[in-house]
């Protein structure tokens, strides 16, 4: 017997980039809890076939979130089925380069996909928020502590921490709580990719506090919190999922293995 809380039960929630990693993780989460999911990405395919395993109440929509004119199809439609309720802002990727080795064009597509898309989101939801809502921003440990070779991504990350403390305070007035999540190491495809390549994973994952990587369920679980009425006096926050990568720097010990 499936005993989830219907905590979410008659909400609108829509969530960007939803197809597959946290977004995806995100959509089954709430669609257990009882809401109305409006599962969003540009992988059509993928889109479909995710919403399809989650059942009734689960709706796929095409989205690119730098295309203002999406954002405005889909929230006119979500409003003709009541106020949205809540938006988690997932959609995004990274390129991994160093900053002299990174395009104009490279920086750029960072920029416009994690920010500007972030931006647009807030801007599109906090006009169908008629009744109040939670807007939760998927920015990054990399928009906490610099890393190298993440310049561009960083920055945007960076930005989206600036934007949801802006938003917060804005919005506070109309019952819309606007937060972020910084997720560190979380085990998705977005590090499966070429620019990663030379990484030492095992390396960096000894360097985490936890001694792990986390996983796209336990990001969408803060983000359920950050959603909910637990979190009703919570608003431009950053809320670190990162295994306490950023609580600070642990000495490293010297092995007593032999070689």
């Amino acid at each position: 017997m499936d005993r989830t809380p219907q905590q979410f039960l008659g909400t609108n929630v829509l969530i960007t980039g939803a197809s597959k990693g946290i977004g995806g993780a995100c959509a089954q989460a709430f669609s257990r809890h009882g809401a109305n999911v409006w599962l969003t990405d540009v992988d059509d395919a993928a889109g479909r076939m995710h919403a399809a395993t989650l059942g009734e109440g689960v709706h796929y929509r095409h989205l690119d979130v730098t295309s203002e004119s999406d954002w405005a199809t889909v929230t006119a439609e979500i409003s003709g089925h009541g106020p949205l309720h809540v938006l988690v802002n997932s959609a995004g990727a990274a390129i991994k380069a160093p900053l002299t080795g990174t395009s104009l064009d490279q920086f750029r597509t960072m920029v416009d996909l994690n920010l500007t898309g972030t931006f647009l989101g807030i801007k599109a939801a906090a006009g169908a928020m008629s009744a109040g809502g939670s807007i939760i921003n998927l920015a990054s440990l990399r928009g906490v502590l610099a890393t190298a070779e993440l310049g561009a991504y960083g920055a945007s990350k960076f930005g989206v921490r600036a934007l949801t403390k802006v938003a917060a305070l804005e919005l506070a007035d109309r019952g819309i709580r606007v937060n972020a999540v910084c997720p560190g190491s979380i085990d998705t495809a977005i590090t499966a990719s070429a620019g990663f390549a030379a990484d030492d994973v095992e390396a960096y994952v000894r360097s985490i506090p936890m001694q792990r990587r986390g996983t796209p369920a336990e990001v969408a679980k803060v983000i359920l919190f950050l959603a909910g009425d637990d979190s009703s006096y919570v608003t431009g926050t950053d809320m670190l999922v990162d295994g306490g990568t950023a609580a600070g720097v642990r000495t490293p010990k010297k092995s007593t293995q032999k070689v």
